[in-house]
């Protein structure tokens, strides 16, 4: 089994929707925080860090959404996905996420 080189919680390796969690992502790697087959919900995603943005696609879209540290951005959607924006002095960026509705 191969080891893991980021922390992940019990709710991460088998696969459930938790109403919050933390944002640990870096540049190559799109990190998956909502995932629901049935109806979209609102998320509350917030960039934690101070030296990169937060990159946001919704729902497999063409344009996304990037969240400058510090700030938050709520989002509707089936499918939600983040990761680190180019530009920053940093390849990682941490955050958090809640459910709205």
């Amino acid at each position: 089994m191969a080891r893991q080189t980021l922390k992940t919680t019990p709710a991460d390796t088998v696969g459930i929707q938790v109403p919050v969690g933390r944002i640990a992502a870096g540049r190559s790697r799109w990190q998956t925080v909502f995932d629901a087959r049935d109806k979209p919900m609102v998320y509350r995603l917030c960039n934690a860090s101070p030296a990169s943005s937060l990159v946001v696609e919704v729902d497999g879209a063409h344009r996304t959404h990037q969240v400058e540290p510090g700030a938050s951005i709520d989002v509707l959607g089936k499918r939600i996905r983040v990761k680190a924006g180019s530009g920053g002095t940093t390849q990682r960026v941490e955050g958090w996420y809640a459910l709205v509705s």
